[in-house]
């Protein structure tokens, strides 16, 4: 009876885990542009009096915030398709056009308009902190992401982009922490931080939903990302080393 050597042993393939399907895309989805349609329902159509930002009269910054919420809607959107699974699976095509979308219709024009809306912010130190925070994050994690991309690591291309629309998000999400922190502040209203102020009551309920809402964001991401992608990339080496012994 003839043996069969080491190399012509068959060897079983490992079964293949079956996807998942994300189920929280669907809430997220729908708390994300509900939130986008009150969001947008103050500067459509376009007019400076219904701005939630107050304006002043001053129509060079109107537009310019009007550009950054039209890119960032686009951002916002697309975004969502990009975290879509099932569509990167099935359709790569489509999600590398929505990608290309998401980049160049999406948050760097978005990011660019953002610096002189930041400037010309009236909402306090605190609040424009937040902002500027953001759009640092925003640049560097776009910027390592597409980078990323273009060099075929599809992994961290994934991570980044994670990271990315979390920032993205923290727009979105800073509405609903902005009510959790108005209850709050509006408790301490006759207080001695407050004593009535209302600029400094709505101040402080803006900047601490923002920095609550990008930290809480970012925060999330990192755990998703952790417990998809954490410890995988050390596989292949410690199989090559097994295989050398």
């Amino acid at each position: 009876m003839t043996q069969l050597s080491q190399r012509d042993t068959p060897v079983a393939q490992p079964r293949r885990k079956r996807r998942r399907p994300a189920w929280w895309m669907l809430p997220l989805s729908l708390i994300a542009l509900a939130i986008l349609a009150f969001m947008l329902s103050a500067y459509i159509p376009p007019d400076i009096r219904t701005s939630r930002a107050d304006m002043h009269g001053n129509q060079v910054r109107y537009w310019l915030l009007l550009g950054h919420i039209a890119f960032g809607t686009v951002a916002t959107v697309t975004g969502l398709l990009q975290l879509w699974a099932g569509l990167r699976n099935k359709f790569p095509r489509v999600h590398r056009w929505t990608g290309r979308i998401y980049f160049y219709a999406g948050i760097f024009p978005s990011m660019i308009l953002a610096v002189p809306v930041s400037a010309m912010s009236e909402s306090g130190v605190s609040n424009v902190a937040a902002l500027d925070t953001m759009l640092i994050l925003w640049a560097i994690t776009g910027v390592a992401g597409l980078r990323a991309a273009k060099a075929r690591r599809f992994n961290d291309h994934r991570k980044w982009m994670i990271h990315n629309y979390a920032v993205t998000l923290a727009i979105i999400t800073s509405r609903p922490w902005g009510v959790v922190m108005a209850l709050i502040v509006m408790a301490q209203a006759d207080s001695a931080a407050y004593q009535g102020n209302t600029v400094a009551m709505i101040h402080d309920i803006a900047s601490s939903g923002a920095w609550i809402a990008l930290v809480v964001n970012l925060v999330v991401a990192e755990a998703y990302i952790h417990r998809k992608y954490g410890g995988r990339s050390r596989k292949p080496a410690l199989a090559g080393h097994t295989q050398q012994q």
